[in-house]
């Protein structure tokens, strides 16, 4: 037998590697794109984060979470402690399933690396609540006012019977202490500024990562806030 050419033998090994490769793991959620508009004075946000997962995190086991999208529960390759903390003091009420949005990265097909979290919701909030428009939300936690941003317009409602005051939203920028949204309009009298802290709502039992105090006519407005996975 004559010996293989070393055409043949690349050939080969090639297709040895190929089939030996193993398949991709499913593709994550699409990543947030940072963008903002070219005005010299809006500062866009660094702190977007590369990944946000959706899905639901239980605490048996060490700690287990099933994406949205999946049927498979995974394990945790780790978890921001600020992000622990708040699961386990939301079980410590009722151990159930709970719907977490947070950043973080899926690894491989049975691993999950869990960061800082946006929210963490018994039953008000699951994988099909309207977030993919929405850039940020918010609502006060005494007073029932409501702001929505997306990436058309900054929508605040002071009220329940109040008209909605609407701004042209142009960006998202880095304070000293958080984040602060940008206008188009360059309004002074509405400023929105967001602090990375945990803020509860008793009435849908919610935890956000967020706290917010809204600025509107003399007013000021304090609550809690989520980012949404439009791009800001």
């Amino acid at each position: 037998m004559s010996p293989l050419s070393s055409c043949s033998v690349a050939v080969a090994g090639a297709l040895l590697l190929a089939a030996c490769t193993p398949d991709s793991a499913p593709p994550p959620e699409s990543p947030l794109v940072e963008s903002a508009p070219a005005a010299d004075d809006v500062v866009p946000s660094s702190s977007q984060p590369a990944l946000f997962l959706r899905g639901y995190h239980e605490s048996r086991d060490g700690g287990l979470f099933t994406a949205c999208g999946e049927t498979s529960r995974r394990t945790l390759a780790s978890i921001d402690p600020a992000t622990a903390d708040a699961l386990a003091q939301e079980n410590a009420k009722q151990d159930r399933p709970r719907f977490l949005m947070a950043e973080g990265n899926l690894r491989g097909r049975d691993a999950v690396e869990i960061g800082r979290f946006n929210l963490i919701s018994g039953d008000a909030w699951n994988c099909e609540s309207r977030l993919g428009d929405i850039i940020l939300g918010a609502r006060g936690t005494d007073v029932l006012w409501n702001l929505e941003v997306t990436p058309a317009a900054a929508t605040f409602i002071a009220g329940p019977n109040a008209a909605p005051e609407v701004h042209a939203y142009a960006g998202l920028a880095d304070d000293a202490d958080g984040l602060s949204l940008r206008l188009a309009d360059k309004d002074a009298a509405f400023t929105v500024r967001l602090r990375a802290e945990a803020c509860s709502e008793a009435m849908t039992g919610t935890v956000f990562g967020w706290s917010i105090v809204v600025d509107a006519n003399g007013q000021s407005f304090k609550g809690c806030a989520w980012r949404g996975l439009a791009a800001p």
